[in-house]
């Protein structure tokens, strides 16, 4: 956890403080009554500029991937940042096990040609060639779908900060591996950062549809899909 770790409770919820106490944030596991809060957050914050979102037309988020990643909540292993009770960064992760790939390309296959049909396929693929339950000789992971921090608020360790807390809540719980899907150029760089392992790449300009063009067109930087891992 970067900054001063000063309090944690038996709800592990965690308190650091970067400067004063004013500037006092918590992390917080999020529950069912974040919902609409934490959604709009992500509306705000996360999908205006996530790479696959606005790579590709219509350039705003299917609701069927909002609706997956909010039903992820149910697993106790999606985090916020609250500053003063307000949402300053959300992560949203879950479970997934070694037949992953299979049922991204199963649920591709169902949405089709839907913008959150492509989005699927194109995970599918990450998901197979990375293959880290072969490389980590591990069945299952704990893995990030989203990591999103106030606009107004980057650069100040906020997403390096749920990352190192979604670790401890992993081990925790069993998880012997942390992954995530870096669609875009900034948390690819936080990941190498944070010294993590480097395990996929899919640059979007060679990832083409049927007719030979680029499924996805992100403006830049952002050229790559990166997959990361860590142990746990």
């Amino acid at each position: 956890m970067t900054g001063n770790t000063i309090q944690k409770d038996s709800s592990m919820t965690k308190y650091w403080n970067k400067s004063s106490k004013s500037d006092s944030i918590q992390i917080r596991i999020i529950n069912s009554s974040d919902h609409d809060r934490v959604l709009y957050f992500l509306r705000t914050h996360y999908y205006q500029e996530e790479p696959l979102t606005i790579g590709c037309e219509p350039k705003e988020q299917d609701p069927e991937d909002e609706k997956f990643n909010m039903s992820q909540i149910v697993h106790g292993t999606c985090l916020m940042a609250v500053r003063e009770e307000q949402i300053i960064g959300v992560l949203i992760s879950g479970p997934k096990t070694s037949n992953e790939a299979e049922h991204l390309f199963e649920d591709a296959a169902h949405f089709g040609s839907t913008k959150w049909g492509a989005a699927l396929q194109i995970l599918g693929c990450s998901e197979r060639d990375s293959n880290v339950y072969k490389t980590y000789n591990v069945s299952k992971a704990i893995h990030i779908h989203i990591l999103a921090v106030d606009a107004k608020l980057r650069g100040r360790a906020i997403g390096a900060s749920l990352i190192e807390e979604l670790k401890i809540i992993g081990r925790q719980l069993g998880y012997p591996l942390l992954t995530l899907d870096c669609t875009s150029y900034y948390s690819a760089k936080l990941c190498e950062r944070l010294n993590m392992d480097c395990v996929n790449v899919i640059k979007y300009s060679n990832y083409l549809d049927k007719e030979g063009h680029p499924v996805f067109k992100p403006p830049p930087p952002h050229e790559y899909l990166k997959t990361f891992a860590m142990k746990l």
